[in-house]
C-alpha cells in the first residue's frame, strides 16, 4: 500500500516539474507568452480552401511586397492601387489609360485617312513631266550650262496625265532629272544663288510627298502652274525665276498641298504625344503602387512594435 502512495507521489511531482518546465518555457525575456492551440485541428480539409488560399495569396502579394504592386501597375495603371483599396487614385490613372488610347487610335486613324486623301490629291495635281518641262524652259530661259538639252530629248512631246501622274514616270529618266537639278541655280530678282538644294525624290516615298508641297523649287510640278504658265501663250521671263517666299506665286495647288500635309502630321505628332502621356501614366502609377505598399507595411510596423511596448513581464517566486 505504501509503494503505491510512494508511486503515486513520485508520478504528482512528475507532473508538476513537467507543468512547472512548460510553464517557464512559455515566458522568453520576461514576457509572458501565451500557447494556444493551432486552428483547424481535428476540422476536415476541402480542395477548395487551396483554391481560395491561391487566390488569395495574389491578391495579398499586391497587398504587401512592393514590387509586384509595382509590376500590376506598370501592367495595368491603376491595378495595385485598387488592390490597396486606393480607389480614387485607381480610377484616375486607369481612366487616363482608357481615353488617352481611344485619343491616340482616333488621331492615328484620321492622320492616316489624312494622308491618303492628300497622297491622292498628288497623284491628280503633281506631275514629274510638267516639273521637268518648267526646269528645260528655265534652263533656257536663262541660258544654263546644266545638260537640260538631254532631259529636253527625253521628254520631247510628252504630256502630263492628270488623270493618274504615276503614269508620268515611265516617260521621264529620273537620272538625267536630277543631274540637271544638281547644276541648276536659284535665279532670284536681284542676284544667283546657290544650286537647287534638293533631287527630286522617288516616286511614292515619304520624302516625295514631302518635298513637293514643302520646297517652292516643285512649285511648277503643280497643275495650276503648268496650265498657266509653262504652256502659256506669252512666256514671261520673270516667271521662271525662283520664287523665294512665295509672295510672288500666284497658284493654290501648292499651298494646298502644303496645308494637307501639315494637317495630317499634326495629328501624328499628337497620336505620338498621347502614346508617349499613356507611358508616362504606367510608369507614374507603378511607382505610385510602389510607394503605396512600402508606406503602408512601414506602418503595420510601427504598429507592432507600439503593440510590443504594451506588453508587461511576469514573474513567479515560489
Amino acid at each position: 500500500m505504501r509503494i503505491q502512495v510512494s508511486f503515486v507521489l513520485v508520478l504528482l511531482i512528475s507532473l508538476s516539474f513537467s507543468a512547472y518546465a512548460q510553464t517557464i518555457s512559455s515566458f522568453s525575456n520576461g514576457i509572458f507568452k501565451k500557447t494556444e492551440q493551432p486552428e483547424g485541428i481535428g476540422q476536415q480539409v476541402d480542395i477548395s480552401d487551396f483554391r481560395a488560399n491561391r487566390n488569395s495569396s495574389i491578391l495579398n502579394s499586391t497587398r504587401t511586397n512592393p514590387g509586384i504592386a509595382f509590376a500590376a501597375s506598370a501592367l495595368i495603371p491603376g491595378a495595385g492601387q485598387a488592390a490597396n483599396g486606393k480607389w480614387v487614385r485607381a480610377g484616375v490613372y486607369f481612366a487616363t489609360e482608357v481615353v488617352g488610347l481611344i485619343y491616340h487610335l482616333d488621331r492615328n486613324a484620321k492622320a492616316r485617312e489624312q494622308e491618303r486623301a492628300y497622297e491622292q490629291f498628288t497623284h491628280n495635281n503633281w506631275s514629274v513631266v510638267a516639273y521637268a518641262e518648267w526646269l528645260v524652259n528655265y534652263s533656257q530661259q536663262y541660258d544654263l550650262n546644266n545638260g537640260w538639252q538631254s532631259l529636253e530629248a527625253e521628254i520631247l512631246g510628252n504630256d502630263p496625265n492628270w488623270e493618274n501622274t504615276r503614269e508620268d514616270w515611265n516617260q521621264v529618266p529620273i537620272s538625267t532629272l536630277r543631274n540637271v537639278e544638281n547644276q541648276t541655280p536659284f535665279i532670284f530678282k536681284d542676284r544667283i544663288g546657290s544650286n537647287f538644294s534638293h533631287e527630286l525624290p522617288d516616286y511614292g516615298s515619304q520624302q516625295y510627298y514631302e518635298l513637293i508641297s514643302k520646297y517652292y523649287q516643285y512649285q511648277p510640278g503643280w497643275r495650276d502652274w503648268y496650265t498657266e504658265i509653262t504652256t502659256a501663250q506669252n512666256q514671261d521671263i520673270s516667271m521662271y525665276r525662283y520664287f523665294w517666299n512665295g509672295e510672288d506665286e500666284p497658284f493654290d495647288l501648292f499651298y494646298e498641298g502644303r496645308n494637307r500635309a501639315q494637317e495630317f502630321n499634326q495629328n501624328y505628332r499628337t497620336a505620338g504625344n498621347i502614346l508617349k502621356l499613356l507611358v508616362v501614366n504606367h510608369i507614374v502609377s507603378a511607382f505610385d503602387a510602389l510607394f503605396t505598399v512600402q508606406l503602408k507595411n512601414s506602418r503595420i510596423e510601427t504598429e507592432a512594435n507600439l503593440m510590443k511596448l504594451e506588453q508587461f513581464s511576469m514573474t513567479w517566486h515560489f
